[in-house]
Order: structure tokens, then C-alpha cells, then sequence
């Protein structure tokens, strides 16, 4: 009997100590890696944090913090679903941080994180005041322009194309003068590493989700420029206008002759979900909205990856609640690869998002071709001033 009260007594005690010893999940800054097919890291940090009982995660890239709230702790695993873009990790809880997977409808990552730790590249910011300015990159048959920004500790900046931005970029250049830059918010997951050499980038590679690397190469120039977003989309001979009409997330009707959009400037969104571009300018969209909101509105037509009326509204709901978006959200019925057809006045659409400019008469005055966000700096202002000027002179009219 002794004996037996003995083994239970240790027995206990064991189960006690791993109980006691399970990993738990720390506040603070954890350092992040997705590996490639081809064994390359891409780095991102994160912090996490509680609010009330609620676990939170901020991506964090420079200034930029993409805050995760859907996450389901249970004992030593998390289930973190990112808000957007139909993304989600699963993590094991470790000793020596986390570790699993990203999971995504194409492909899944290993993932693995440590904590108390900010640095996003192993190598430090050595060699200083080489990265910053205007590059022009090719990248295959892709024309890009880097624009990128200095301080004492990090290199900051985003990529341009055609067809809008590569969204927020943090890095280094290390001691051999190698640039290496990082992105990561559950839609975008990238890296990109080139040698710099004067003003000219050797060697470049961007690697870009689980297997896609493109290689190139660029040089210095300040005078870089991509064609003119107004340029790319207009409409079809004989068209002034747009004509059409979707229901809603509520499943009501919504059309352009509509009594609210009469007499008023109206900014009609071509939009997705999927796209992280369309949620950069729903923010915008949102800021203009509340500035001009004696005369302006907005409407956005969502084309999403399913045609059925309730996938694509749970879809397009996830950008209304991220971007906090107040203006109609219209449900298509069309997958993104038929825009023509549910909007056949258009010629030569492009990108992803597409704004409309109409003016109080219902003339589409200007037609806007992807979107250059809050990540490439100066290239956002100047778009801002140009966007707030032509609002104020149609209101003017």
C-alpha cells in the first residue's frame, strides 16, 4: 500500500512538472521566418500584446502595424487566422519560440519565430547612406521603381509597378553591401536582395510566396517614372458613363441613378478581398470620404473568387471590417477575371484596384489604374495632392 501511495505521489508530481513546464506564449517583440521552397528565409517581426483577454499580433514593417485579432490559443497551439487574404498559421508552442506553418489555398510555409528579438535580418545595418533614393529595376519583362529611405538603423521603401505597389518593405544592407529587404502581411510575402554597387544593383533576386523567384537588375535614376495611372483604362467609343446595378451586402439593389449619388461626385472602386492594393485605397477612399462628405460618395463593386452572392459577401465583409469601410459595398457576381463582363463600357482594364471618377452630371471624368499606396513615400503624396486638387475642381464646376 505504502508502495502504491508512493508511485501515485510521483506520478503526480510529474504530470504536475510538465503541466508546469509547458511553453507559454510572451508579450513582446518575436522575431519571424517563412521558408521558401528553396530554403530562403523571409524575415518579419511581430509583436503581440493583450487587449482585455484577447491575444493580438501587429506585423510590424517600419512604421506600418497590420493588427491580427483572430487567434484561438489552446494549451501549447495557436490558430491564427490573418484577417485578409485567406491566410492562416498553425503554431506550436516550443522551448525555443514557435513553429508550424503558413497556410494558403496555393501552397503552405514552414514558419518559425523567437521572442525578444527585433531584429528582422540577422546582419545589421552596416554600411549607410547607399540604399536611399529612386531605383529602376527589371525584373524579366516587369519595370519596377524602388523607393527607398534611410535612417541610422534600417532601410525602409516599396516597389512600383503598372499595376500598383509591393506594399510596405524593411531591411539592411549589410557589411558586404548586400540590400536585403523583407515584406510580409499575409497577402504579400516577399524578399528581395541585391548587391549595390555604386549606383547600379547587381544580382538582384525577389523571391516572392513559396517558389516564385524573378532575377534582374537595376541602376540609380532619380527621373524614374511609370506610365500615367490615368492613361492605361478609359471607355469604349461612344461612352460617357456607367450603367449598372448590384445588390449590396444586404441584398438591395444599388445603382447610379440612385437619388443619393445625384448632384454629388462619386468615386466607383473596382475591388477585392484578395487584392492587398484595394486595402490601402479603401483607407484612402475612407479619408476621402470624410473629408468631402457634403459632396462626395463612393461605391465599391467587389469582384471576388466566387461568383455565389453569400461566399463573396463573407469575403468582401473581411476588407469592409479591416479597412472600416462605411460606403456600399456591391456584390458582382463575378470573379475577378471578368470584370469586362460585368462592366462592358470599360477598354483596357488592368489592375486591380480601378477607380472611377464621376462627376455631379454622371460624366466619368477620370479613370484611375492601380493604386500607389502610403509605402512608396513621395509617390503617395504627390498622388494625394493630385486626387484632393481634381475633387476640389469638379466640386468647383
Amino acid at each position: 500500500m505504502k508502495r502504491v501511495l508512493y508511485l501515485t505521489i510521483i506520478a503526480s508530481m510529474a504530470l504536475l512538472s510538465c503541466k508546469e513546464s509547458a511553453p507559454k506564449l510572451t508579450q513582446g517583440i518575436w522575431r519571424a521566418s517563412l521558408m521558401t521552397q528553396d530554403s530562403v528565409e523571409i524575415p518579419f517581426v511581430f509583436e503581440v500584446r493583450m487587449a482585455e483577454n484577447d491575444t493580438i499580433f501587429d506585423i510590424i514593417t517600419g512604421d506600418y502595424r497590420y493588427e491580427v485579432k483572430d487567434i484561438k490559443v489552446t494549451d501549447d497551439s495557436l490558430f491564427v487566422n490573418m484577417p485578409l487574404f485567406s491566410s492562416s498559421f498553425k503554431i506550436l508552442l516550443t522551448k525555443n519560440g514557435m513553429q508550424g506553418n503558413l497556410i494558403r489555398s496555393a501552397y503552405t510555409m514552414p514558419f518559425k519565430a523567437e521572442s525578444n528579438n527585433s531584429a528582422r535580418f540577422k546582419e545589421v545595418h552596416s554600411i549607410k547612406g547607399v540604399a536611399a533614393g529612386r531605383w529602376q529595376i527589371t525584373l524579366g519583362e516587369k519595370e519596377l521603381i524602388g523607393e527607398f529611405e534611410e535612417n541610422e538603423d534600417r532601410v525602409t521603401g516599396s516597389f512600383l509597378s503598372p499595376s500598383g505597389d509591393y506594399r510596405f518593405f524593411e531591411g539592411v544592407v549589410n557589411k558586404d553591401g548586400k540590400l536585403m529587404m523583407s515584406c510580409f502581411d499575409g497577402g504579400f510575402i516577399r524578399l528581395f536582395v541585391a548587391d549595390i554597387d555604386g549606383d547600379t544593383l547587381r544580382n538582384i533576386k525577389m523571391h516572392s510566396g513559396f517558389s516564385t523567384v524573378e532575377e534582374g537588375t537595376g541602376f540609380r535614376n532619380e527621373s524614374a517614372a511609370l506610365p500615367d495611372a490615368y492613361s492605361v483604362t478609359g471607355l469604349k467609343k461612344g461612352y460617357t458613363s456607367l450603367g449598372f446595378t448590384f445588390p449590396d451586402t444586404d441584398g438591395n439593389p444599388v445603382s447610379l441613378s440612385d437619388e443619393r449619388f445625384k448632384d454629388k461626385i462619386t468615386v466607383v472602386q473596382i475591388s477585392g478581398s484578395w487584392c492587398p492594393n484595394c486595402l490601402d485605397e479603401s483607407r484612402f477612399l475612407m479619408e476621402m470620404l470624410e473629408k468631402y462628405s457634403a459632396h462626395m460618395e463612393v461605391i465599391c463593386l467587389s469582384f471576388e473568387r466566387s461568383d455565389d452572392f453569400e461566399t463573396a459577401k463573407k469575403e468582401a465583409m473581411k476588407l469592409v471590417n479591416v479597412a472600416g469601410i462605411t460606403y456600399p459595398v456591391l456584390i458582382t457576381g463575378h470573379t475577378p477575371a471578368n470584370v469586362k463582363v460585368a462592366l462592358p463600357e470599360l477598354d483596357n482594364f488592368r489592375a486591380f484596384p480601378t477607380s472611377l471618377i464621376i462627376d455631379k452630371k454622371g460624366k466619368v471624368r477620370k479613370i484611375h489604374s492601380g493604386f500607389t499606396g502610403p509605402g512608396t513615400g513621395v509617390h503617395y503624396r504627390n498622388f494625394v495632392t493630385e486626387f484632393t486638387s481634381f475633387v476640389d475642381s469638379l466640386i468647383a464646376e
